[in-house]
């Protein structure tokens, strides 16, 4: 899970990389030393990533005006291969910036090609990015944003009730006893909002987002998410805005027909950042992340055995449950009226 998240930030950060500089008439050259198997393979990952960024690439580091050096070598002390790397003008042999990282294997290694080209490119002196851009994309009074929605709500049994504290079972007979699991459900949907952004460092955003979800085969459900965040741009970096921020949430569940909770928490509140970076004249793409967490057992749902069929596991008739949702978010924010600064 955590390297299917890694790759997804990444794989972001590359799609809207090509927003972030104008590489017209500018020629790179990438090299490399150290072990052979690991030099290739950064080097390859690296002039893929300098392409897609519309960047020309050369061997000739003499032609270049900027040079990609990097060097792989085994680190005893900590027992990892370490990976060091330069962006040098060619002109001068001035270092602009340099840095470093541990991995453990190639594919570890890989998963750092296209955040490490990003970080190189965007130390690039303003001189070699083009004209002078408009940067007023972050300093808007009001930004509309749209985005696919991908959520996961979790369910973790806590209900004392249970008898051995796992399981349903029956009034009239108590060696029947059924063992319930903890539970989860995958929440695509889509998002819209409105970031009202009052204070350089501060925003307000309300937000509405319309999920589906089937907790329970054939109960699918629907869930409006009215939401409130305070978030906090945090600027400095040119291209791109991180916001962490806190957020409550009016939930309303439909269809009431199929609904499966008998108690389902009327306010949720959780936390999250979000990424965005520049794309276009005055908007910016977006990923984000946030979790919400319900109260410890504030969750119950309907014991469905205790309704048909009777004679199975009746009780208890309602199970409680630990209740959070991860939720992951990727869109476009429009930009609308330029603040002063």
């Amino acid at each position: 899970m955590k390297k299917i998240i890694f790759i997804s930030f990444f794989l972001f950060f590359s799609a809207v990389f090509l927003y972030a500089v104008n590489p017209s008439e500018i020629t790179l050259a990438i090299q490399g030393s150290g072990s052979q198997n690991f030099v290739d393979g950064f080097k390859l990952a690296l002039t893929v990533e300098a392409k897609a960024a519309g960047y020309q690439i050369t061997d000739n580091a003499s032609s270049a005006k900027y040079n990609i050096k990097f060097t792989v070598e085994y680190d005893r002390t900590e027992e990892k291969s370490k990976f060091i790397v330069s962006l040098i003008k060619v002109e001068d042999s001035s270092v602009i910036v340099s840095m470093e990282y541990f991995f453990a294997d190639e594919e570890e290694m890989m998963l750092y090609a296209q955040l490490v080209f990003f970080l190189l490119i965007s130390n690039l002196p303003e001189d070699v990015k083009g004209a002078p851009e408009d940067n007023t994309w972050r300093d808007k009074w009001l930004y509309l944003n749209v985005s696919f929605d991908y959520s996961i709500m979790f369910l973790g049994v806590n209900d004392i009730r249970l008898r051995g504290g796992i399981g349903m079972w029956n009034s009239n007979n108590d060696d029947i006893v059924g063992p319930i699991d903890n539970k989860f459900s995958l929440m695509p949907g889509i998002g819209l909002g409105l970031e009202f952004q009052f204070l350089d460092f501060m925003s307000i955003e309300p937000r509405a987002d319309l999920s589906i979800e089937e907790l329970v085969k054939g109960h699918v459900m629907y869930t409006a998410l009215f939401s409130a965040a305070v978030k906090f741009p945090l600027k400095f970096l040119k291209y791109v805005v991180i916001e962490p921020y806190g957020v409550a949430a009016y939930p309303i569940r439909f269809p009431k027909d199929l609904e499966i909770f008998h108690y389902y928490p009327k306010l949720i509140f959780g936390a999250g950042i979000q990424v965005a970076m520049k794309a276009g004249k005055s908007g910016a793409l977006f990923f984000d992340v946030s979790y919400m967490f319900i109260n410890l057992g504030d969750t119950k749902m309907w014991n469905q055995f205790a309704i048909y069929p009777k004679d199975l596991y009746n009780q208890p008739e309602d199970i409680r449950f630990d209740h959070s949702i991860l939720g992951f978010k990727i869109g476009y924010k429009f930009g609308f009226f330029n603040r002063k600064r």
